[in-house]
């Protein structure tokens, strides 16, 4: 796309930037004091319209420079049990943006009439309170940031994009389940990417990992025409960065197929990079995590890893994000029972 690197730098590039399209995710997995698990993703995004080929922007949102949307999901494990919301379009506190650090404040009351406000704060540099109407939680880094391809400055076909991740963050909180509160802590990842681009039909297979040797690993795979880009990145205990294209993504065609979309996700994956000696399987611990919103669907889950790395056994945790994975209902059909369920919470 012909755009020009700037080196990454901190604490600013946490902040917005102005592209078509920008995000700031989190993942985790959690425990409370009785050892029941459950794992969490909460993401914000900022999309141009005007600067993308996504139809549902482009046409219900054609008159807009900057829309704001929120994704989460809370899962009970234990129970198989899914707490999720789509907030689109939000609205944005008139601070949000305006700290030091990076901070939003948004809600989103066309569509969840008792929706609490959800907040990203960045408190200190890498430390986050992430809060929704399901959790909220505390998190800091306990490594450096991790620039994907070594600079952070990566190309996946024909897309460029900015991309760094925190592979570690300690995280304490509450979780709200059916109005009860309830005290866990474990493990999160952070993902922060934006990119000056057309973004349409674009298919992408991701994993975070996280072992219990305190090593962690992001790799993805994503096709476009007759080619496939892979790139896999690796944190070892010290802070220490590796990076390789040579990287298996190895479907074990274990699939769940939506009752809604009809659209057959692959939940199994064995993972292999010999280069640095990695070979596990990753398999879901969460089967019913598929989000919908207008002509997007998408696959978000945790993940159990089991298999050896640089030679010695290993296990750890992790999630797995489908996109682009077609829709094999009616599209139509699709949307207007989502319709019916938005209406249905209003």
């Amino acid at each position: 796309m012909g755009e020009k690197f700037k080196p990454l730098k901190f604490p600013e590039d946490g902040k917005p930037h102005g592209k078509s399209a920008e995000w700031w995710y989190f993942n985790g997995h959690l425990s409370d004091k009785t050892g029941h698990h459950y794992s969490f993703m909460d993401c914000f995004f900022r999309v141009n319209p005007r600067k993308t080929e996504i139809p549902f922007f482009r046409h219900i949102f054609r008159d807009k420079d900057d829309i704001y949307f929120g994704h989460h999901i809370l899962t009970d494990i234990g129970r198989q049990k899914k707490y999720s919301a789509i907030k689109i379009p939000c609205i944005i506190s008139k601070n949000s943006f305006k700290k030091s650090l990076f901070y939003v404040s948004y809600s989103s009351p066309l569509f969840f009439r008792n929706a609490s406000g959800s907040e990203i704060s960045e408190f200190k540099p890498f430390n986050y309170h992430i809060k929704t109407e399901n959790f909220d939680l505390y998190l800091k880094a306990r490594k450096p940031p991790l620039l994907e391809g070594g600079s952070g400055f990566i190309k996946i076909n024909s897309q460029r994009t900015y991309y760094y991740s925190l592979t570690d963050l300690e995280t304490k909180g509450t979780i709200t389940i059916n109005g009860k509160k309830i005290e866990v802590e474990g493990k999160s990842w952070f993902d922060h990417q934006w990119f000056q681009a057309i973004f349409s039909k674009m298919q992408w297979t991701w994993f975070s990992l996280q072992l219990e040797n305190n090593v962690e690993i992001v790799c993805f795979k994503s096709p476009e025409g007759k080619n496939t880009a892979k790139l896999a990145n690796i944190i070892l205990a010290d802070g220490k960065i590796l990076h390789t294209d040579k990287v298996q993504i190895i479907n074990e065609k274990d699939y769940w197929t939506s009752p809604k979309t009809k659209t057959a996700y692959p939940l199994s994956w064995r993972i292999k990079i010999p280069e640095y000696g990695v070979d596990v399987s990753v398999k879901p611990m969460a089967k019913e995590q598929e989000m919908l919103f207008g002509f997007i669907n998408y696959w978000e889950g945790p993940l159990s890893v089991n298999g050896t790395f640089g030679g010695k056994k290993v296990s750890g945790q992790g999630f797995l994000e489908l996109v682009g994975y077609p829709i094999k209902a009616g599209v139509l059909k699709v949307i207007e029972e989502e319709i019916k369920e938005m209406i249905k919470a209003l």
